[in-house]
């Protein structure tokens, strides 16, 4: 079994030790070289903050970019609810909190074969006082051949756009996916659908753009409600974009 067979089988073995099958599915696992020429031109598509792999680990050569789909039931949810999502919350919580029980055994797999590991935060790689992130994981995966970007900005792949994404940079030189997956979201294919535009509740999301301090403030009601309702408590989270979708679950 190659470096490459083995990563993702750790991944899925990792996944499945989870048990909660009822939030998660079977992990997606892709591979970029870190030379690859859009790392370099997301400075200009996010801005010169958003840092390049090299920038990160200089000794990089590889992005680890893996995808934790959620379940039916948990895509669905958002679009029944009038403001946030507990059960969409939950697995969002859930995934965040284990990204780092995964990324530390990769890190720990390719350290005991001699490379060097850089992981990345599942999630708020950004100031918040300005929102600008210092890395995307989903830009990540794009570069990847994991997924596309759709019109609601969220990445789509084979499994659908619901679940979570995270990334691991390494000096391992893992062979690069060999062809991107094809452009699924109907909006940027022809301009029909448009339903994640529609579907977000406070009108941040528009054709020429997200406003994303409206959307982080409805992130952030949202998560207020839910500390008040259940025992979440990292949970900034609304999901509707998605759910709408009829991307977001891919069987």
């Amino acid at each position: 079994m190659n470096l490459e067979s083995k990563i993702k089988k750790l991944v899925e073995n990792k996944v499945e030790e989870l048990g909660r099958p009822d939030l998660f599915r079977a992990p997606l696992v892709a591979f970029s070289s870190v030379d690859d020429e859009r790392f370099l031109e997301l400075k200009q598509l996010i801005g010169d903050w958003h840092l390049t792999p090299k920038e990160l680990l200089p000794e990089a050569k590889s992005v680890i970019s893996y995808f934790v789909p959620f379940t039916k039931e948990v895509v669905m949810n958002p679009k029944k609810m009038k403001d946030g999502s507990a059960l969409w919350s939950e697995a969002y919580q859930e995934i965040n909190a284990y990204f780092d029980v995964i990324n530390e055994a990769i890190k720990s797999y390719l350290e005991s074969e001699g490379y060097l590991v850089m992981t990345i935060k599942s999630t708020h790689t950004y100031d918040p006082k300005d929102l600008k992130a210092t890395w995307s994981h989903r830009s990540a995966a794009v570069i990847a051949g994991l997924a596309t970007l759709g019109a609601n900005r969220l990445a789509i792949t084979e499994k659908g756009s619901g679940g979570r994404f995270c990334t691991v940079i390494t000096s391992a030189e893992l062979e690069p996916n060999p062809a991107p997956i094809e452009e699924k979201c109907m909006y940027k294919k022809n301009g029909s659908c448009g339903l994640c535009f529609k579907a977000c509740p406070i009108g941040a999301l528009k054709s020429d753009g997200l406003d994303k301090f409206a959307c982080q403030d409805e992130l952030n009601k949202n998560q207020d409600l839910l500390r008040k309702e259940t025992t979440l408590v990292d949970a900034d989270t609304c999901g509707k974009c998605i759910s709408a979708c009829p991307l977001a679950y891919i069987d």
